[in-house]
């Protein structure tokens, strides 16, 4: 069974592993460690879409999600300013959203200055698994909207320390990246 998101300390990280923290890997990285020693989520950076994202590495995203140790799909997202185009972006977004539903997994979404299509999409999709922003660093009004269209919101260094006061506590995660 795979534990619950607020199980874990910090839901994002890179590099680091442990029994309460969720490691972010790109499919050919890998992963080790015992069930429940180690946890991950996996997922194709949108950065990671400004190279050809070939048949190989979907494969491997696909074989990789399915291991009990993975946790959550992802990262994977929209970025206004780096990566692939908008449109590869967008496919690659919604092969991990399919991917999320099938295994029963929450999403971790990177977002930059694409937050209205990210909603959009969710609307459109309307997924039973959570969504959750990593990283969240906007306003406070944006951050009520995403918790308002169902999303989940991951609290790191650069998020205002007040958001965690005002959003629904099922709905606010914490992370290290």
């Amino acid at each position: 069974m795979t534990p619950p998101l607020h199980s874990f300390a910090n839901i994002h990280a890179h590099g680091i592993t442990g029994p309460d923290t969720i490691t972010s890997v790109e499919p050919h990285q890998g992963i080790d460690g015992d069930y429940g020693a180690a946890w991950y989520s996996v997922g194709i950076h949108p950065w990671s879409t400004a190279q050809q994202v070939d048949d190989g590495t979907i494969a491997a995203l696909d074989s990789l999600a399915a291991d009990p140790r993975v946790v959550a799909i992802g990262e994977t997202g929209l970025d206004k300013k780096r990566g692939g185009s908008p449109e590869c972006q967008e496919r690659i977004f919604l092969h991990h959203a399919a991917l999320a539903e099938k295994l029963h997994k929450p999403l971790i979404i990177h977002c930059v200055g694409r937050y209205g299509r990210i909603m959009e999409l969710r609307r459109q999709l309307a997924p039973s698994q959570l969504w959750v922003i990593h990283g969240f660093s906007g306003k406070e009004e944006l951050a009520r909207q995403l918790v308002a269209a169902g999303f989940g919101i991951s609290l790191g260094r650069r998020s205002q320390a007040s958001l965690k006061d005002i959003l629904p506590p099922e709905r606010v995660f914490f992370e290290t990246d």
